[in-house]
Formats: structure tokens, sequence, C-alpha cells
């Protein structure tokens, strides 16, 4: 016999004007936190537009995913509002024309200016949508940016340390990544292979900005269950509770805000810079460089018009 029993009652869709409602939203915070990948927009949205996914559960986020996919598609959001630090292209740099070369190295042209510094500074980031949030500031401040993709590879570790070694001067690492297991392993790890590859000779100073057990203890971000069969689980259990958290929640640092993110970036990096006079001297300098370059650019257009390669003003 059939079974007509009552079954679990089932959410309702929502109406196109819930649906518009929800993409209006998801737009004011994207604009608000761009550029951020899509991770940051689901968690700027949790307790506000939509719950915090559960178990297995996708829902929410693929939500998010589908809706960010439609606001752009459809014109209603820019394509560059999102980051997407996956797409990396490997080729040699290629010029349409000495003009366009000329132009291009011009616009992009940078002097290092931490030659000019007692310290090397880098950023690492634990994942590449990380890196695509806070590349403005590293940018901004001529910072090589690097993604771990997770816990370092023996290589990855090796290659930086034999860099810092010929470089010969103390480097500072600043690290953005989650409050988890691999997140909190990562500081500690890179630390003792930098030492062992380099021979115990490295200055290295290795900083976790993000997320930070304050982060944590502020209870203000979304959290999630930890795995528990994480390898690095038992040195996590131990340092939570050393900080008085909660050692089965944690915390990705997409759950921070982007701007907030970047803003605690900017500040670190610009605390490192010793020598400010000569940094301004140095920037000054690049800004000199900069114009000669596009002098430069003016000759060469006339050479490839066959003019004189300097204008003759002996007829005036």
């Amino acid at each position: 016999m059939a079974d007509y029993s009552a079954s679990p009652a089932k959410r309702g869709r929502r109406t196109k004007a819930q649906v518009e409602a929800l993409r209006l939203a998801i737009c004011a915070i994207t604009e608000e936190a761009r550029p951020c990948s899509v991770r940051h927009v689901y968690y700027l949205g949790v307790g506000l537009l939509w719950d915090k996914d559960t178990g297995h559960s996708r829902k929410n986020y693929s939500l998010v995913v589908r809706e960010l996919g439609h606001l752009r598609e459809t014109g209603r959001m820019p394509w560059e509002w999102i980051t997407d630090g996956t797409r990396m292209a490997r080729q040699e740099t290629q010029y349409d024309t000495l003009d366009d070369a000329l132009q291009r190295h011009a616009e992009s042209y940078r002097r290092n200016l931490w030659a000019s510094q007692r310290r090397r500074v880098e950023v690492w980031v634990e994942s590449d949508s990380v890196g695509g949030v806070v590349e403005p500031v590293t940018s901004a401040w001529g910072v090589g940016l690097y993604s771990c993709r997770g816990q370092s590879s023996k290589t990855f570790v090796w290659e930086a340390a034999q860099q810092y070694a010929r470089q010969g001067k103390p480097v500072t690492v600043i690290f953005c990544g989650d409050w988890d297991p691999t997140g909190r392993c990562v500081p500690r790890s890179v630390a003792e292979r930098m030492q062992r590859y380099g021979n115990g000779e490295l200055d290295l100073d290795f900083r976790q900005i993000a997320i930070t057990a304050d982060d944590v203890r502020s209870g203000r971000l979304a959290t999630h269950d930890v795995n528990t069969r994480d390898v690095n689980y038992a040195r996590y259990r131990e340092e939570c509770l050393r900080e008085g958290l909660d050692p089965t929640i944690s915390v990705e640092v997409e759950a921070l805000r982007p701007g907030l993110l970047r803003e605690r970036l900017s500040e670190e990096i610009e605390g490192l810079v010793d020598d400010t006079r000569r940094w301004n001297i140095e920037s000054r300098a690049e800004e000199a460089d900069r114009e000669l370059l596009r002098a430069l650019q003016g000759v060469a257009r006339r050479i490839v018009r066959g003019e004189p390669a300097v204008e003759d003003d002996r007829d005036e």
C-alpha cells in the first residue's frame, strides 16, 4: 500500500522579487569588498543573506557561485570585482611593436625600493584566492607575493632559502592563512625547514597576520568544525588550549573582511620600512626614470617615422 503520510515541508522557491533583492545585496557587499574571491563573498553573507553550510552541504556556497556568475555575465557586476588566482599563464612576454614595448615598460617600470632597506620582505598566502585579494597591496609596496597552496612544498621552501642566502639580508615573511591545523602548521614547518636548508644561518622573521588567535577570540568571524583526523590536529589542539580557544573550531582567512586584511597587511609592510628617507629618495628617482622612459618612447617614434631623433629648432 502506498504511503500517503505527510512528508517534511520543503522551503519554497524564492520569488522574482526575492531573487532580485538577493542579487542587489550580493552586488553591494562585493562592491564594498572588491577585489575579493567568491569565498569572501560567501563568508560576508553568512548570517545576513544565507546560513553557513554545514556537514558536506555546499548549497549556499553554490548559490553564491551561481549568482556571481549571472551578475557578471549579464553585465550587472564588473568581472574584475572577483579575483581568481588560479589562471596562471606561462609564456614569454611579447609586444606588438617597439612602441608598444616602450609604452608598457614606461607604465610598469619599478625600482627595487627594498634594495635600500635593511630587510627583504615577502608576503606568503595559503591559497590563490587570498593572493588575488592582497595583490593590490603587495603591488603598491613592491614586495613578492607567493601562494603556498596549502602546506608549502620542500622545493618551495628550499628555493626560498637559497635565494635569501644569496641576498644576505634578514628576511621577514608575512603570512596570511587559516586558523586550522594546516594553517597553523605552515609557520612552524617553514621556520624549521628554513633553518635546516639555510644551515642555521638565515635570519628569518615569520609573521602570521591573519588569521590570528585574537581574530578567533573576538567571536566575530564565521567558524567551522575542525577535521580532527588531520595529521596536524594534535599540535593544533595544544596551541588552541594554550590560547584559551576551542580546539574543535577553525576559521578560514576568507572569513576576514578583504578591506581589513588589505589594511592590516599594508600597515605591517609599512612598519618594515626602516629607512624612510632613503625610501623617499628612491621613490622620486623612480618617477624620474619613468619620465625618461616616456621621453625615449617619443624619440623611438620619430626614428621609426624616419624623422630626426632630436627636433631641429635652428630655423626658428
